[in-house]
């Protein structure tokens, strides 16, 4: 999964990452080659936000809907919980916001994310 993930955004998938949340993936030929899921869940006053994360596929396979697939897949999961799904993207992924956009999903606020790390 780190793999996969570090090929679309380094750094920011770790090896615990997956645990934070479900995860679904698609495989071929034994190779992790999409992959989505939760990784952090808001609760409001009465509804639950989770988060959907870590969607990319690797870029030998791209163009095949297997990202789309993934998302409805979380999507419907939410909906069947009574949760509402969110996800961030990055100003400058276009093709992931027109992918998100064409879903239905809308731009609710944008953020400014500074990386940090300890110096140790």
């Amino acid at each position: 999964m780190v793999a996969l993930t570090d090929l679309a955004f380094p750094g920011f998938f770790r090896s615990r990452t997956c645990e934070m949340g479900s995860y679904f993936g698609v495989r071929s030929e034994g190779q992790l080659i999409a992959m989505g899921g939760e990784r952090l869940k808001l609760d409001g006053p009465t509804e639950s936000y989770p988060e959907i994360s870590g969607i990319c596929t690797h870029p030998d396979h791209r163009g095949k809907r297997y990202a789309e697939n993934l998302i409805w897949h979380l999507v419907r999961r939410h909906r069947r919980d009574g949760a509402v799904s969110w996800l961030h993207v990055s100003a400058g992924n276009d093709r992931a916001i027109q992918l998100y956009l064409r879903m239905g999903f809308v731009e609710a606020r944008r953020v400014l994310l500074h990386r940090i790390s300890c110096k140790g």
